[in-house]
């Protein structure tokens, strides 16, 4: 016996076919352009009002079951739209800050593991968020905050923070949105603030003072010393180890930033020894930069004599790391160096410059910068640039803007059709004229003129020698 069609239950609707607009009931709203409708589905009693925009389709339940209802509803939500992008606000409701932080810092902790992002940025991401950005904006809905909101933000944080660090906390809030716009969570962006960013470059060491940091710091090796290294809690002891004054030999002449520091291991150094003597550094990527470092020949040197250091401890294999290969955990290496020239320079006296720039652990690299364009014969800023990892305008505007003419006196009288000559301009005889009457005589009935020696010009005072081009090791 055959079952019969009436006997067939019938099919239910899907989820998602219970969504679809019913096609009888898509009404264009009269008068506002035809990407805007309503519409009834079978999963709501209410009308439903859709819009396209930009690419993306809004949607939204008008919560009435009258169709009149619902077209004033289509009409003022467009309406909103285009409100919402002229002023930059944004328009979906019903999603706080920091919900959408936490997704955002989930989605780049992904790009952390991908090796797209240094684990340093996304901690100094959560640091920053938790210290000002939530506290300021966690509870608010996105749609609620504007240029205005944004603007006072920075009204209290100015006080206390430099430019570049207000942009770092914007920045951040940016990739909040920016993560709920590409989710469809908001419409549109709002404007951000302008921060004009003054670049101050970091201070650095002349010669007198960088071999006091290496005399000092190696008196202080195997030493120890009461510090306060957080702003609440006891002072700490610190001990200090013969990494710092190595630090300090290897960085001025290596051109490494401090982070390369607690990545560098035994691997990723090879001595060279050729007509030059240098170490060839491939160290892992920095500031999206990865080129092979070559260093002065001074770094050689103090290679070998950490190095040797820590053989006597089994310290010393190519996995091992160069500077504190004792601590495992390689941020608290970097800071244990940190604190221990942080205390040099509050020592010495050097943790401000001679017009009040701040000193840090940075200044090191700073000043192996500084010492090439001093010193560096005929040195090009993009060898130099490629070699320290970074590009021509790092150069000149963090580290070419402090030099002046003085310092590179040489050059400045450098004369090139005669290498020889370090001043081609003639030297004045400044010297009292002699105004005395030239002495006639007669010669042969002809009346002539006194020969009269000439006087000599006296010879321009030696230039000072240029500075040498190698920092030795103490």
């Amino acid at each position: 016996m055959t079952e019969s069609a009436q006997d067939t239950p019938p099919l239910k609707p899907s989820k998602s076919t219970r969504t679809v607009p019913i096609p009888d009931s898509l009404t264009s709203v009269r008068g506002y352009p035809d990407k805007l409708k309503i519409y009834r589905i079978e999963a709501s009693p209410f009308w439903q009002v859709r819009c396209f925009e930009n690419g993306k389709t809004i949607k939204l339940s008008t919560k009435t079951t009258d169709k009149q209802e619902a077209i004033e509803f289509a009409k003022a939500t467009y309406n909103r739209i285009l409100h919402a992008q002229a002023t930059g606000k944004a328009l979906t409701q019903g999603t706080r800050f920091d919900i959408c932080a936490n997704k955002m810092l989930d989605a780049q902790k992904s790009r952390v593991e991908r090796g797209e992002l240094s684990k340093m940025a996304h901690d100094n991401d959560i640091y920053m968020l938790n210290k000002r950005i939530l506290p300021e904006f966690g509870p608010m809905e996105l749609a609620s905050i504007s240029f205005a909101t944004l603007q006072d933000f920075v009204g209290k944080i100015g006080a206390d923070l430099a430019p570049s660090s207000i942009q770092r906390h914007l920045g951040i809030v940016y990739k909040v949105m920016e993560y709920a716009l590409h989710r469809q969570l908001l419409l549109a962006m709002p404007n951000f603030p302008t921060i004009k960013k003054k670049d101050e470059p970091r201070g650095w060491f002349p010669d007198a003072q960088y071999k006091a940091l290496i005399t000092r710091a190696t008196e202080l090796v195997g030493t120890s010393a009461k510090v306060q290294t957080t702003e609440a809690g006891a002072p700490r002891t610190l001990k200090f180890t013969a990494d710092l004054p190595k630090m300090v030999q290897f960085m001025v002449n290596s051109f490494i930033r401090p982070t390369d520091l607690k990545n560098m291991q035994h691997k990723h150094v090879e001595i060279v020894r050729s007509e030059k003597v240098y170490l060839r550094l491939t160290l892992p990527k920095s500031k999206n930069k990865d080129a092979p470092i070559v260093t002065m020949a001074e770094a050689v040197t103090v290679y070998e004599q950490l190095k040797s250091i820590y053989a006597d401890e089994s310290l010393a294999e190519q996995d091992d790391y160069v500077f504190m290969p004792q601590y495992r955990n390689r941020d608290t290496a970097l800071r244990e160096l940190q604190h221990q020239f942080n205390y040099l320079l509050e020592d010495l006296g050097f943790k401000t410059g001679p017009q009040g720039e701040a000193r840090t652990i940075y200044s090191l690299r700073h000043t192996s910068i500084m010492y090439r364009l001093l010193d560096g014969d005929k040195i090009d800023l993009l060898t130099l640039a490629r070699n320290a990892r970074t590009s021509v305008e790092m150069i000149e505007r963090f580290y070419a803007s402090k030099l002046t003419g003085e310092q590179n006196i040489d050059m400045i009288q450098s004369d090139r059709r005669n290498p020889k000559v370090k001043a081609h301009l003639p030297t004045l005889n400044l010297e009292t004229p002699d105004t005395t009457a030239p002495a006639l005589s007669i010669v042969d009935g002809t009346l002539q003129l006194a020969k009269v020696p000439a006087k000599k010009t006296p010879a321009a005072p030696a230039l000072p020698k240029s500075r040498a081009t190698t920092r030795k090791t103490a």
